[in-house]
């Protein structure tokens, strides 16, 4: 088993334009392999984002997986999951419209 540790972090932009990354919360969750804790945090990504109550209680813009040596492993951000959505909902909608002008 390995140690990952994952970090919910924030945009801060400064001067300059430039944009830094602030630490909100680090938390380790142990699996056999990488692709078993990213599907893990994947899960409650996905969970957390599409809970109700999401826009009061979610605030990082993005987790990042690190391995035990602090190595990149995967992220998450909430922009590219709201894209997703966004692109899902847009999809079916213009399949029901291509629908209806085919009936």
């Amino acid at each position: 088993m390995h140690n990952y540790r994952v970090r919910e972090v924030k945009f801060i932009e400064t001067e300059g334009g430039h944009v830094k990354l602030k630490p909100l919360r680090e938390y380790e969750r142990e699996a056999s392999d990488a692709a078993s804790v990213i599907a893990e945090v994947s899960r409650f990504f996905e969970l957390e984002l599409s809970s109700p109550k999401a826009l009061d209680v979610v605030d990082f813009d993005e987790v990042i997986i690190l391995d035990e040596n602090g190595a990149f492993v995967a992220r998450f951000g909430v922009a590219d999951f709201w894209e997703r959505e966004w692109n899902a909902v847009a999809a079916k909608s213009e399949a029901a419209a291509q629908m209806s002008r085919s009936a």
